[in-house]
């Protein structure tokens, strides 16, 4: 008998105690704010295989596990995932449909989001998701002449860039003649037949180099150091910055602390393989 009540007496502090728990869980996360965040509604690995780098640094895979990890780091968050198509995520941030997304930099989105800014309400780049350096891709007769651009001003260089990419402005004061492709394929195999001299590509990650597949059958290398850096943001509606101004800055200084560069790396690797599977089977 007394063996039978210690039994019951157990049972009944394991039911207590779980439902403390159970209580306390569910408190945590009726006083946690929510934030909607909207993603890509497709996998695109950013100028890889995507043809625009508007998707440059929001490769959605890798951006939705930083964003878990965000989740399950901060208690006073709590996180609610919308895969939309990508206009579709930037109006609903617009209308305050959603919350935060994640974009490169545009000065005319900065009246409707809230990129992280410094002291001065300058662009600070240390709240960064992830930045990706694109290269100037070239044979070696190519990295010669590129080297040597400075004594011969008069040399112009012909460009090939797939369509949809958005040359910066490091492009425009180089002398470049651009011819437009459907790819960073087509613009290497251009190299390779003499058509053009280089193209441009991702070859960077954080400080980590990266390369691209399609490379290994042509004689082409990148030139480093990047000739530009892009870097993707996590932007809040205008509202939810203003409602929860303490958070957003936690949120920012929590994802700058994480490596998301070998995270980005890692995706991009998987995206890589995917990719020269799929090429080797339609030879």
């Amino acid at each position: 008998m007394k063996q039978n009540k210690r039994v019951r007496d157990n049972l009944l502090a394991l039911l207590v105690l779980s439902s403390g728990c159970s209580l306390l869980s569910t408190a945590a996360i009726a006083n946690s704010t929510e934030l909607i965040f909207c993603y890509e509604d497709k996998t695109v690995a950013p100028m890889f295989l995507a043809q625009s780098n508007e998707m440059l640094g929001t490769q959605p895979e890798a951006s939705l596990e930083i964003l878990q990890n965000l989740d399950n780091t901060l208690s006073q968050l709590s996180i609610r995932y919308q895969r939309k198509a990508w206009l579709s995520c930037l109006n609903d941030l617009r209308t305050n449909k959603v919350n935060a997304v994640i974009a490169t930099y545009r000065p005319e989105r900065t009246e409707f989001a809230q990129y992280p800014m410094d002291g001065t309400q300058q662009l600070d780049p240390r709240f960064a998701v992830s930045e990706f350096g694109s290269c100037l891709i070239g044979g070696k007769k190519f990295h010669q002449q590129w080297q040597s651009r400075e004594v011969f001003q008069t040399r112009a260089f012909t460009l090939a860039i797939a369509n949809g990419y958005e040359l910066g402005k490091v492009i425009h004061q180089e002398p470049f003649f651009v011819q437009h492709t459907s790819s960073v394929e087509k613009a290497v195999e251009l190299i390779d037949r003499g058509v053009v001299d280089a193209t441009l590509d991702v070859c960077q990650v954080g400080d980590r180099k990266v390369s691209n597949f399609r490379y290994k059958t042509a004689q082409v290398q990148a030139i480093y150091p990047p000739l530009e850096k892009v870097q993707g943001y996590l932007l809040f509606s205008k509202q939810f910055y203003q409602q929860h101004k303490a958070l957003s800055q936690r949120i920012w200084q929590t994802i700058a602390a994480q490596d998301n560069a070998k995270l980005y790396v890692e995706y991009l690797d998987k995206t890589n393989h995917e990719a020269r599977v799929v090429s080797s089977r339609h030879r």
